[in-house]
């Protein structure tokens, strides 16, 4: 039986590109692909500036104005699909027109450098979207893999939302590390919007107007892999950051996968250390 994988990213190259998780996502994503029996999907924001007639993004019908609750109110989501150019990877690209269409290719930040201040909530509503796919996809998988701290909202909503449902139930969650910069203070409001403020559970962090949703993530994942890439820029920033490399280190299990150069043969090598975590997760 294939082990079905669903990869969450906030960019995945070509579609989108700041720093090294588009990437990472795109060549070891094709690389499992290529595997028999793997069964790998991805998604990511359908951004304002993706080109839908370039890279050939097709309606689901099943997947179209999916009702979804966020922040207390009654929305709609809908997705699309397509592939990576020249592969068989097929991306789900999530559409909202508040959230998502008016971003530019920096994706985090306005033109004048400064962080969105939405970003908490722009990414939490994609977290619950696409947990909220799955059902209608009608496809469940054995392992969902939530990247960096755009994602780092999945691992506590499966586990305290999802987890009790009967489709839903024993699927394995990773969370991937990609970066440490700041970006993980994640507003009280964006708790607030995916119901997290009431729940009574001693993994949530106290709350506060700001909370480091990498905490959060890493308490709720059932594996925590830091990834770094060649430009050596989360290990820089783990030297600056000792709550968040102390935290990384608290996870029991937790792993640590070096990219050394962006060559063929250093991404199959990870690639085979990522299968071989999957498979025994």
């Amino acid at each position: 039986m294939a082990l079905k994988i669903y990869y969450l990213a906030s960019e995945i190259s070509p579609f989108s590109d700041t720093y090294g998780l588009a990437r990472f996502s795109r060549e070891i994503c094709s690389i499992f692909q290529e595997i028999d029996d793997f069964d790998i999907r991805l998604i990511q924001p359908k951004y304002g500036y993706i080109s839908e007639r370039k890279f050939i993004l097709r309606e689901v019908i099943r997947l179209r104005n999916m009702p979804i609750e966020f922040a207390g109110e009654g929305r709609r989501g809908s997705v699309k699909s397509a592939f990576i150019p020249n592969s068989k990877v097929q991306v789900y690209f999530m559409e909202d027109d508040e959230f998502f269409k008016p971003v530019t290719n920096l994706l985090y930040k306005a033109r004048n450098g400064r962080m969105l201040k939405d970003n908490p909530q722009r990414y939490a509503y994609f977290a619950r979207v696409a947990l909220e796919n799955l059902k209608h996809l009608f496809w469940k998988p054995d392992i969902i893999i939530a990247n960096d701290w755009q994602m780092s909202f999945v691992p506590a909503l499966y586990q305290l939302q999802y987890a009790g449902d009967e489709f839903y139930k024993d699927i394995k969650t990773v969370f991937l590390v990609h970066s440490s910069n700041g970006s993980a203070m994640f507003s009280k409001e964006s708790y607030d919007a995916v119901n997290l403020l009431d729940v009574k559970d001693k993994r949530l962090p106290k709350i506060a107007a700001e909370m480091n949703n990498m905490e959060l993530a890493v308490k709720f994942a059932d594996k925590v892999i830091s990834i770094e890439h060649p430009d050596g820029r989360l290990k820089a920033a783990l030297a600056e950051d000792k709550s968040t490399a102390k935290l990384l280190k608290s996870k029991r299990g937790s792993r640590r996968l070096v990219i050394k150069e962006d060559t063929p043969a250093q991404w199959a090598e990870v690639a085979g250390t990522l299968e071989g975590i999957l498979r025994n997760l």
